[in-house]
């Protein structure tokens, strides 16, 4: 009797719990659920089954079909997850409530690799943090010092924000909206929040933090080695828009700090979350188009003749291209019609384009086979590498078309079909679409002048 009386208490939702107790509780229930499902996939279902698959592609149940044995396999572990699932969330919102914040949060327990996250910030977190405003435990967090706090909340808040882009970049291997859009955000956001914790943070004051955590952020990416500087630059605009945008929230926020305080934790747990689904939703990548053209002074035989025959074009003056941005410097053609191949020579690598369309003196289409990396990164690192160098951009197909103007007139025209996986996709094409009208011209002039010095 006294033992049911001990577990009555314990699922009581309103008796609070302290960190040990949870984090023993929790790590306990874990692992007899990890040995219940480890157990029925060796013996039952004939597979492995181990403690990372947890967390690896959530979706699975809903696209397969119902009467296979993954199915099956995936229902049946559900339906032994239920005692657990009842007993971690009267766990979590038991702690919840110990720490004084909403029990609304208890909604992360269910999301797949954030409720690892959850149970650690929750084993962290000390008691009555929110509860009572003002306290030791919550002012113990929190310098004194205006410059101290200032210089405090932007370490912090740029310093996790690194982390997540470890996180995002290197292990999920996505470069999607998560880190673009609501890293910045949650850098602006949080950095204010923390600093109107012990000071009000005036309009300006709020800009200027948010400028400094999004700074801050860019120079330890740049620091590490994780991202070169035209990487750096290309998404500045984004960041600092978005990272003005969530100071300014938090700003107009100041006098709801109860509020701020308790959405805090959690906010850089909904990123991590938000990164794993981009990173296994498995949405195909759409193909985009740039199109460049240019006027020549020759007929269209002549300008045909010079897309095959032309010199070495010299080196570039652009900025863009000094800077580390690929360039091309010739290109070749074996064979003739379709099946030929074209090789693009650029400053780094050759570009392999197999000829799908040959129509003399009119169009050449082709597809590109295999390609250099886009850039060679501008950093004081040696053979830095990132991530996003392996696929995240890449050119898919192109074609030049002559349209005649006249007797001695032609009309040049140079396009390019493209691969992007950086989100936000509208921001990113913007100066994808800049740079490759760079490389279209860059190609089409050096022909017009080759082709007009010879007519």
């Amino acid at each position: 009797m006294r033992i049911f009386s001990q577990l009555k208490e314990i699922l009581k939702v309103s008796v609070p719990i302290d960190r040990k107790s949870f984090f023993i509780s929790g790590t306990i229930l874990f692992f007899i659920k990890y040995g219940i499902d480890r157990s029925l996939s060796y013996f039952v279902f004939n597979r492995e089954w181990w403690a990372v698959d947890y967390i690896k592609n959530p979706t699975a149940l809903f696209t397969l079909d119902p009467s296979s044995e993954d199915f099956v396999f995936y229902f049946t572990l559900i339906g032994f997850s239920l005692p657990f699932l009842y007993l971690g969330t009267i766990l979590c919102l038991k702690r919840l409530r110990s720490i004084g914040l909403s029990s609304f949060w208890v909604f992360l327990f269910f999301v797949p690799a954030l409720n690892f996250l959850m149970f650690f910030l929750l084993c962290v977190l000390p008691e009555n943090l929110y509860n009572v405003p003002g306290s030791e435990s919550s002012a113990e967090f929190i310098p004194k010092s205006k410059l101290i706090v200032s210089i405090w909340s932007i370490l912090i808040t740029a310093s996790i924000t690194l982390l997540f882009s470890l996180f995002s970049t290197d292990i999920l291997k996505t470069y999607g909206a998560s880190l673009f859009i609501g890293g910045p955000f949650i850098i602006g956001f949080t950095s204010v929040a923390l600093y109107s914790r012990t000071e009000f943070v005036g309009f300006k004051q709020a800009l200027l933090i948010s400028a400094s955590s999004i700074s801050l952020a860019g120079f330890l990416t740049f620091i590490i080695a994780m991202e070169g500087a035209i990487c750096l630059i290309m998404a500045a605009p984004l960041a600092y828009f978005l990272g003005f945008i969530g100071g300014g929230i938090a700003y107009l926020l100041q006098a709801k700090s109860r509020f701020v305080s308790s959405v805090l934790p959690f906010l850089f747990l909904i990123l991590p979350s938000v990164a794993y689904l981009e990173a296994n939703l498995g949405k195909e990548s759409d193909w985009y188009m740039v199109e460049t053209s240019l006027k020549i002074s020759a007929p269209k035989e002549n300008v045909w003749k010079g897309l095959f025959e032309f010199s070495d074009i010299p080196e570039p003056k652009e900025l863009i291209f000094n800077a580390g941005v690929s360039y091309p410097v010739r290109a070749r053609v074996e064979g003739k019609g379709i099946g030929a191949i074209r090789y693009c020579e650029f400053n780094n690598g050759v570009f392999v384009e197999k000829i799908t369309k040959w129509d003399d003196n009119n169009s050449l289409e082709f597809d590109v086979v295999r390609q250099p990396d886009a850039m060679r990164e501008l950093s004081p690192y040696k053979n830095i590498r990132p991530t996003h160098l392996d696929g995240y951009f890449a050119s898919k197909k192109g074609s030049f078309q002559l349209v005649s103007l006249g007797k001695n007139e032609t009309l040049l025209i140079g396009r390019t079909w493209f691969l992007n996986k950086f989100g936000p996709t509208s921001y990113w094409n913007v100066g994808i679409h800049w740079i490759l009208h760079k490389i279209h011209y860059r190609v089409l002039d050096h022909i017009r002048n080759s082709v007009e010095v010879s007519s």
